[in-house]
């Protein structure tokens, strides 16, 4: 049997030569899915935490101003390869293949896949780096039409988004180095490495922003900066965790191989379906443009709070479930696809759902500690923050859900399911987000991005019913019902807490605010895990179990 690195996984990236791997059982599975999303979250929780502070830090020096506008708008297409390339493409696309060949071919052979892939992919983004910083002027335009007239603001926006078009190159790279350590059970230093990347533009903020000058649009360039070197950041963390796993660097061009076809192959469809949720935050902040200024700023910042449950749990079960799935397909056990989209569904559920509520419900005084301090004011700013925060929250249930049930796809390799469903999502949520900015502004756009994506998600799982059979939809309606209910009375009783200590905990001050939301969380946190323990809940015995010191040995990919 190998060693194991981190443990449940083999140091050297395979399982013995060739044997099996993902747990003998479906509660090995679940259990292995379950500590790994778990080492993975934890991970993720300090990058949030660190994201949080990071743009905290830049509201108080931007706030909701043009400046900003315009750094958000430069970053969307850096950031838009980020969550493409980092939480989508490179996993779905290159880990199934990459798993395969760990089921069946020596290491002398997996090695040349991930260097073939990784010379590849260097290349392909070195040219797409360069065009892109050649043509800052034309996207620009296209993303921000409704500047229109503005001169100064789309000026500082092409030079951002000129210097900041490296990141497309560093953060491509980090992707697939992820990818592979994904394949090989390595999570935990790939889920730190946004930590980087988040200290970087803190560090930015601090230290290089008044190095600039007094002017707001020459201190954004000390942000931009830090965020550079946080890019690359991302990737070099990593590589030693890389060689760890068996890997060795001996990088080759060769878009030739069948294996790097085939990639090719699952990246072209991935390439839409992967994105539907990014192309519907780029529609947000196109529209956005139309309306008052500080819309951009105020959806980038609700969506940043409310995708943060996400990004901790949902992001972390999908990829822990992902080499699991895809070795279980290798070995063609559709059963086994179909328990462990159960158990990773319920799991979303069970942790989505009551942050939901508890979003919802704690909205403002949440918008307001975070953001309210210098340029960011308590009026229009937290106003329309507050709301799009809740509107996105309202989908989180349905993003986890679909980064979830798109996994069992890319584990039989099929990214062209996800394509069709995605590009209905994609005009349902144009459909609804002219339908709603009117009435709603900003939460209009953020409400029909919910909608959208609740959509893809019923009908992913409707077309998966018809590919792998009965996939226990009862049991998850049954287990969505006893969620939503305890996440409801936990969402009730985080407010009533919240108004009690009104009189004695003023919102005026950051540490009175800080100690009052504590506490309504706190009760609310107690009220919903004591209600699971009550109603005996399978998903709160299994997130107990990662808690709980072990009595039994872990699941080992390794049999």
């Amino acid at each position: 049997m190998a060693t194991t690195g981190e443990r449940g996984a083999p140091a050297n990236g395979r399982e013995g030569e060739r044997g099996t791997r993902g747990g003998g059982s479906h509660d090995d599975a679940a259990r292995l899915i379950t500590r790994s999303a778990g080492k993975m979250g934890i991970a993720t929780s300090a990058s949030r935490v660190l994201g949080l502070l990071r743009d905290t830090t830049f509201a108080a020096l931007f706030g909701t101003s043009a400046v900003a506008d315009a750094f958000n708008v430069a970053f969307l297409i850096p950031n838009f390869f980020r969550r493409l390339l980092g939480e989508g493409l490179m996993s779905a696309a290159f880990v199934p293949v990459y798993s395969e060949h760990l089921e069946k071919r020596p290491r002398e052979h997996v090695n040349r896949l991930g260097n073939a892939a990784l010379a590849d992919l260097a290349v392909a983004l070195g040219i797409v780096t360069v065009v892109g910083m050649a043509a800052t002027g034309a996207l620009v335009a296209a993303y921000a039409p409704g500047w229109h007239g503005r001169t100064e603001q789309v000026a500082l926006t092409v030079r951002l988004t000129r210097l900041l078009f490296p990141y497309v190159l560093f953060v491509g790279l980090a992707a697939l180095v992820q990818a592979i350590l994904h394949a090989s059970y390595r999570f935990t230093i790939p889920a730190l490495s946004p930590v980087v990347l988040n200290v970087c533009f803190i560090a930015g903020a601090l230290l290089l922003c008044p190095r600039f000058g007094p002017r707001l649009e020459d201190q954004i360039f000390g942000f931009a900066i830090g965020g550079l070197v946080g890019g690359l950041g991302q990737l070099l963390i990593q590589l030693p965790v890389l060689r760890q796993t068996g890997f060795r660097w001996r990088p080759r061009v060769d878009f030739r191989s069948p294996e790097i076809r085939e990639v090719l192959g699952l990246m072209v469809p991935g390439l839409f379906g992967l994105a539907v949720s990014q192309v519907n935050m780029l529609v947000d902040s196109f529209l956005a443009t139309f309306l008052a200024s500080g819309s951009v700023t105020a959806l980038r910042l609700g969506s940043r709070v409310s995708l943060l449950p996400l990004g901790v749990f949902g992001v972390a079960i999908a990829a822990a479930s992902l080499p699991v799935l895809s070795h279980r397909a290798a070995r063609g056990e559709p059963a086994a696809l179909r328990e462990i989209l159960s158990h990773s569904t319920r799991m979303i559920l069970f942790l989505l759902l009551p942050a939901t509520v508890g979003l919802v419900a704690l909205r403002e005084p949440i918008v307001r500690l975070l953001f309210v301090r210098g340029a960011f004011d308590a009026g229009e700013s937290l106003r329309v923050t507050s709301q799009v925060l809740a509107l996105y929250a309202l989908g989180l249930f349905a993003y986890g859900g679909v980064k979830v049930v798109v996994q069992v796809f890319y584990s039989m390799k099929d990214l062209a399911t996800p394509v069709r469903v995605g590009a209905l999502a994609v005009v349902a949520n144009v459909a609804l987000n002219l339908l709603l900015m009117g009435p709603l502004g900003a939460g209009g756009l953020a409400l029909a991005t919910s909608l959208a994506s609740a959509l893809n998600m019923g009908v992913l799982l409707a077309l998966l019913r018809k590919r792998i059979g009965r996939i226990g939809g009862a049991t998850l309606l049954a287990a969505g019902l006893r969620i939503l209910a305890a996440s409801l009375a936990m969402g009730a009783v985080a407010a009533v807490v919240y108004a009690a200590l009104g009189p004695a905990l003023t919102e005026e001050r950051a540490v009175p605010l800080a100690l009052r939301l504590g506490a309504a969380i706190a009760a609310g946190l107690v009220t919903y895990f004591g209600l699971a323990a009550i109603l005996r809940m399978d998903e709160f015995s299994h997130l107990a179990s990662f808690f709980r010191r072990r009595s039994r040995p872990e699941p080992n990919p390794v049999s």
